[in-house]
């Protein structure tokens, strides 16, 4: 306003200067070309000239407020024959999305110095070069989104493992992971890459010290929680048991109260027990789970187990008969207790019934060679053979055809 007022006082003073010398003397002017002729006073020139070039200024003034396209700006014209390098990253993004890698690339990689966030672009065209197997193109890109980050650059070099895995350089992947993981301990994403990397190198004692940070963090949940758990409770059960019984014991009793009545882990358990002759508590644990739940393998199990009462063994399977009477791995277990019972025409029996009621060929080659081996001892060579013959016949893997003596 002050410079207004300024402006205001010596347009004045400058006015009345000229109006005191056109006043002594008015001047005069003329003006002759092709025969026009025009004449006129100083003071009229100056003041038209005065008021022409407030007119222009006054003009475009004016146009630049109504006119929206501003024509009259070289700018204008400029942003009407070319793409601003907004929207230029757009359209790079866009063909991104669409699988449009090389022109992908090339938008976002020459926009991405003229936008406002150049790092977001540079991953974007890393996605591109990744896509179209240019390493040295999207390492490059990495590179130039982590110096041009504002901040913390571990987002940048979670992606920049992750392009590694895919590539499947795990063992660089893996070592940058665990360095990001160190800074962001708690991030989903980089728990979920560790625990793929870890699950493809079979690196379960990593594994494990990952599993509470996954189960907080709700990486994995549900039946693929279960899953993961159960693979690194398995290795631990089985790595324990080269130790010793103690051992297997500890990490049996450190089982989350979810897998306790894991069937493929009580498994594990159960016969790394019978490896250590430990055959009453694994009768005890087997009657647990079988009383809470069914399980065909845990009772084939049970015709392992050296128990000292096989007689209610024996008795606790037969009552369960009533409710699976056609149970082929029931039929065969009755049929090995019956022999811990010296019961052996009822263990014929068993065994003869399993055989009816089975279509798998692996359960029928183990009824046959339990059977064989019954009828050897009691005395019937030709039928123990046959039963023989037929296991031999089932196996998924049979002899080849050799030539053999023939005596007589």
């Amino acid at each position: 306003m002050i410079r207004l007022f300024l402006w205001c006082l010596l347009a004045l003073g400058l006015a009345s200067a000229l109006a005191l010398v056109l006043a002594s003397d008015p001047g005069y002017i003329l003006i002759h070309y092709r025969g026009y002729s025009i004449e006129a006073t100083l003071g009229t020139v100056v003041i038209t000239l005065v008021l022409l070039i407030l007119l222009y200024f006054g003009l475009r003034w004016f146009l630049g407020i109504i006119n929206p396209l501003q024509l009259l700006r070289k700018s204008t014209w400029k942003r009407l024959v070319s793409v601003s390098p907004d929207k230029a990253t757009a359209i790079g993004f866009n063909h991104l999305l669409l699988g449009r890698w090389l022109e992908a690339y090339k938008l976002l990689v020459e926009n991405a110095e003229k936008v406002e966030n150049p790092q977001l672009s540079y991953l974007g065209a890393a996605v591109a070069a990744f896509q179209r197997n240019d390493r040295a193109s999207w390492s490059w890109c990495l590179d130039r989104a982590e110096k041009k980050s504002p901040m913390d650059t571990q987002g940048i070099q979670n992606v920049r493992a992750m392009l590694e895995a895919r590539s499947g350089r795990h063992d660089q992947a893996l070592a940058i992971l665990v360095a990001v993981h160190r800074a962001v301990p708690t991030s989903p994403l980089v728990l979920m890459q560790l625990k793929d990397i870890y699950l493809a190198k079979s690196d379960w004692d990593s594994l494990d010290d990952l599993l509470a940070d996954i189960e907080k963090q709700k990486v994995v949940e549900g039946t693929e929680l279960v899953l993961l758990q159960q693979k690194v409770y398995q290795y631990k059960l089985e790595q324990s048991a080269q130790n010793s019984l103690d051992n297997l014991r500890l990490i049996w009793q450190d089982l989350p109260k979810s897998l306790r009545n894991n069937e493929m882990l009580t498994g594990v358990y159960l016969q790394n027990l019978l490896q250590f002759n430990q055959d009453t508590e694994a009768g005890a644990l087997l009657t647990r789970f079988l009383k809470q739940s069914w399980s065909d393998k845990l009772v084939a199990m049970l015709g392992f187990v050296n128990s000292k009462q096989p007689k209610q063994q024996l008795q606790m399977m037969e009552a369960w008969l009533k409710d699976k009477p056609g149970n082929p791995v029931l039929l065969l277990t009755l049929g090995r207790l019956s022999l811990r019972n010296q019961l052996w025409g009822k263990a014929r029996e068993y065994f003869e019934q399993a055989l009816r009621a089975t279509s798998n060929g692996e359960l029928s080659a183990e009824i046959n060679a339990e059977l064989g081996r019954l009828l050897d001892h009691l005395g019937e060579h030709e039928k123990s053979l046959a039963c023989y013959q037929r296991a031999m016949n089932f196996l998924e893997y049979k002899l080849p055809q050799l030539p053999l003596p023939n005596v007589k």
